[in-house]
């Protein structure tokens, strides 16, 4: 099997000496919104694909030609991936809470496995914010959660680099093809706060390159479908938003213990599903989410079989009414994944037959 490229951008310390970890846990001694660009190839594997080549695009300064920068050319090179290659569209994954660098492109391969468009695999871009990478409860969790609130700007510059490379392309230069968004558990934080620079630095620049965004058990709070300045305006920049919950993810409850507001989007979905905009489609995982990830109950995006292909079917655009292995619920407004097993009533015991009289 010919090895997986994963394309990825991100905002954390270039550190070329460490071979295990070329880029680190903090930011970019440039700025937290400084970025760099490069690919890296996987020799596959369903478990963990093995890291063999890195590349890094050089850090170009002061280059007014947009395709000389390294920015211009990892667009480049990915849009002649997506033009000419096997993958046809692609999908730009933001990572969630204490993930390494590499973890992040590992996760990405797999991905990259697993996804497919109309039985074609898909193109992986992943954005990767310096995440703390070890398992220290509350202290990780603590600084993740300011270096996502500091990694939005990151982002949003991303956002405005690919919009106006997309901008300037002629027409026989445009590949035709879709770009699809997955943000996981705190990475969906960090969504929330690029959107916030967006409208911060250009309210219009929030335009739809993205065909679908796909929130996968987002750590959010379960009002931010209601705040411009949380998550109100996503659906500007995509075609469909859909939100994948799980109200026994157990993987939300550092979050839960640590703000005042512990309802989480992750767990239970919105906290008013009435008013949500017609774009936003609901996703309870309850039933598959324990298939792949019994424990937590967390990672099902990327372990659990009846989600990769939920999300293969969006973003091969087929209608949410036609996707299999859904059941739509009524009071909540979402679609059950999966079929639950009913379970039988049990037998009542058999009346003991009459003694004879002595």
């Amino acid at each position: 099997m010919a090895n997986v490229r994963v394309f990825f951008a991100t905002n954390r310390n270039h550190q070329p000496q460490n071979r295990r970890e070329v880029f680190g846990k903090t930011f970019n001694p440039d700025g937290v919104a400084a970025l760099r660009f490069g690919y890296a190839d996987f020799r596959p594997d369903p478990e963990k694909p093995v890291l063999e080549t890195l590349h890094v695009y050089p850090d170009i300064l002061d280059e007014p030609d947009i395709l000389k920068t390294g920015g211009g050319q990892f667009m480049e090179d990915l849009r002649q991936a997506m033009a000419g290659g096997p993958r046809c569209d692609t999908l730009v994954f933001i990572h969630g809470f204490n993930v390494s660098f590499t973890g992040a492109l590992q996760a990405g391969a797999l991905l990259a496995q697993s996804l497919t468009v109309a039985d074609h695999p898909l193109n992986i871009v992943v954005f990767s914010w310096p995440s703390d990478g070890a398992a220290v409860p509350w202290m990780s969790y603590y600084s993740d959660r300011e270096d996502a609130r500091a990694s939005g700007p990151a982002i949003a510059r991303a956002f405005l680099k690919f919009r106006d490379y997309v901008l300037a392309l002629n027409a026989q230069d445009y590949c035709q093809r879709r770009v699809h968004l997955l943000a996981h558990s705190m990475g969906n934080y960090v969504l929330r706060q690029a959107l916030k620079a967006l409208i911060h630095k250009e309210r219009d620049s929030l335009t739809r390159l993205f065909d679908q965004i796909l929130m996968a058990a987002p750590d959010e709070d379960d009002d931010s479908f209601e705040h411009d300045d949380k998550l109100r305006l996503l659906p500007r920049i995509g075609r469909q938003v859909t939100v994948y919950f799980n109200p026994n993810d157990k993987g939300l409850t550092v979050s839960n213990r640590t703000k005042a507001n512990p309802d989480r989007l992750g767990s239970d979905g919105p906290r008013l599903v009435d008013l949500l905009p017609k774009k936003v489609e609901l996703v309870d995982c309850r039933v598959v989410a324990g298939d792949a990830d019994p424990f937590v109950e967390h990672s099902y995006y990327l372990r659990s079989q009846a989600v990769i292909d939920d999300m293969s079917a969006l973003m091969a655009g087929d209608p949410v009414e036609d996707i299999p292995n859904r059941t739509f619920i009524e009071r909540t407004r979402a679609w059950r994944l999966g079929k639950e097993v009913a379970v039988k009533p049990a037998r009542p015991p058999r009346p003991a037959p009459p003694q004879n009289p002595a």
